[in-house]
């Protein structure tokens, strides 16, 4: 999932808005077509549990085809020995504290609802409250039942006709406009993230479907730009099959879920601010499930993600937590029927803490390679 909200485009924290909240994994595909991760459940069902005292370790993925090449394999660090020796009387004391923390939990967010409670009552109420004060003393009599049903309608009242949301225009902010004059230029994008300027060009695009259904995000900060777009047949859930006049300017990041692929053309495509470049990464590796650290169990680059397994249940969750405090959830799963399911150009700066879920996934340095400072990555 991108690393901004749909709905308001402020930064994703594991696919929730860090200022007004929304769960943004409703957008994701892959997420909503398996929230339980039955396909897990799937799975683990049909293999066999270990033997005490034993730890079973998943097999490397197999070699592709054409290819038999060994893969590293990266498993998550096992979580630090703990003693196991307590006395009854200490395990009856750890039972104590914790009903005591559970208890003075509860009492503070029974706290904490009376005072939201009483805070929506007095933004509510204040305002009548307010000019029935000021009735009083300006009549010296208490209002009648005509004042109260005047100031309380306003209130209830279904009328939003000061809310309009088709009045949004991305590029309100805007500070200088793309050149009219180009070159022609066309390119299919699936499932991964585009720097414009160096893998898609500057210019302003008409985007269509072209296969499955995807969702584009794009975030501009240098233009105050944040814009997302539903690509399918599904119209009750504002899905589209095309759009027009979706300005991308160099610097910009867009990014494309859901395993479906767009077509971008355009007539006045601009000259490449920076050309992709060999990748230093030469060799691919295998990330099982758990948690890993960038440039201490794997090294930091520009990758392109797959599933390592070609079971028809096989999925990923990769939550990404950036060391600038920003976060971004990627997802991919067999599910779509396609041999291979890639997300490119992933960006993972040294410090990126991966938390996968299921897999495994294969991590391949990515052919969008191209110079930059990723120790403040996300930019946008």
């Amino acid at each position: 999932m991108a690393g901004r909200c749909s709905l308001c485009g402020s930064r994703l924290n594991n696919g929730k808005c860090e200022f007004c909240g929304l769960d943004n994994r409703m957008y994701d595909r892959n997420y909503l077509k398996d929230p339980y991760h039955l396909a897990e459940i799937a799975r683990e069902a049909d293999t066999p549990e270990a033997p005490p005292g034993q730890t079973q370790r998943p097999a490397a993925a197999s070699a592709r085809s054409g290819s038999s090449a060994q893969k590293t394999v990266f498993t998550a660090k096992p979580p630090a020995r703990k003693g196991a020796d307590f006395s009854s009387r200490r395990q009856k004391q750890d039972v104590s504290s914790w009903q005591k923390r559970q208890s003075s939990g509860a009492a503070r967010s029974r706290a904490v609802l009376v005072i939201v409670i009483l805070v929506i009552f007095i933004c509510i109420a204040g305002p009548v409250l307010f000019q029935a004060g000021k009735s009083v003393i300006e009549t010296g009599s208490v209002p009648e039942a005509d004042f109260w049903q005047s100031a309380v309608e306003p209130l209830f009242s279904d009328d939003d006709s000061s809310l309009d949301l088709n009045s949004y225009d991305p590029y309100d902010y805007v500070t200088r406009e793309i050149p009219e004059d180009g070159t022609d230029y066309e390119v299919t994008l699936s499932d991964g993230f585009y720097q414009v300027g160096i893998h898609i060009p500057e210019g302003i695009y008409h985007i269509e479907r072209a296969g499955g259904s995807a969702d584009l995000h794009i975030a501009d900060t240098e233009n105050i730009i944040y814009d997302s777009l539903w690509f399918g047949d599904e119209t009750e859930y504002n899905e589209i099959t095309e759009a027009d006049d979706i300005r991308l300017y160099s610097g910009a990041e867009i990014s494309i879920t859901g395993g479906g692929a767009l077509l971008f053309t355009t007539g006045n495509a601009q000259p490449l601010t920076q050309e992709t470049s060999a990748n230093p990464l030469t060799g691919s590796f295998i990330l099982e499930e758990g948690t890993s650290t960038a440039g201490e169990d794997i090294p930091e680059g520009i990758y392109d993600i797959i599933l390592a397994e070609d079971d028809e249940y096989a999925w990923f969750g990769l939550s990404l937590s950036y060391p600038n405090g920003y976060s971004e959830y990627l997802s991919a799963s067999n599910s779509s029927g396609e041999p291979e399911e890639r997300i490119r150009n992933v960006i993972i700066p040294a410090g990126t803490e991966l938390t996968l879920d299921a897999g495994p996934a294969e991590f391949v340095p990515s052919g969008g390679y191209f110079e930059a400072d990723l120790s403040d990555y996300p930019w946008n």
